[in-house]
């Protein structure tokens, strides 16, 4: 049996990995932060916006979304970026009152486009990416592709 010093030298010298580690993460986050460029959401009532998006499509399998609204993979409803989405609604706000869910979007990709409403947020979404349901997905594209590029418009 280890002496009551030793005991108390590893757990000092354990508090101190956990410390520095717990340091290191923090200020690696702080000086390399995820998204290097933020984009306001939609201004107004209506959601809408003069300007339209291009990033990542991806899909996902739907359930209940940040919205509150449960929805599955046939219907037309998309995730935006976690970073739209937080940057629209006051923090500590109910995530189910954002502004955002409910809007429209239209995408396109090549001659195809489809309108999809917003009822959940994405987190590991990038600032104009968009997570579909596998059925607006495949409007779009093949679901083997994956990731694909958009371009996308909050509709009025």
């Amino acid at each position: 049996m280890p002496s009551r010093r030793t005991v108390y030298i590893l757990i000092g010298v354990g508090g101190a990995a956990i410390l520095a580690t717990a340091l290191g993460v923090g200020l690696s986050m702080a000086l390399h932060p995820k998204h290097s460029s933020q984009q306001p959401p939609p201004s107004g009532t209506s959601g809408s916006s003069s300007s339209s998006f291009t990033g990542d499509l991806t899909y996902y399998t739907p359930g209940l979304g940040a919205c509150g609204i449960y929805s599955t993979a046939a219907d037309a409803i998309c995730a935006i970026s976690h970073i739209m989405y937080d940057a629209a609604a006051p923090t500590g706000a109910n995530p189910n009152l954002n502004p955002l869910c409910g809007k429209q979007i239209r995408a396109t990709r090549g001659s195809k486009s489809v309108l999809v409403t917003v009822v959940d947020r994405c987190e590991g979404c990038e600032v104009d990416d968009i997570d579909f349901s596998p059925s607006a997905f495949g409007k779009l594209a093949d679901e083997k592709e994956g990731r694909v590029q958009v371009r996308w418009e909050w509709v009025d």
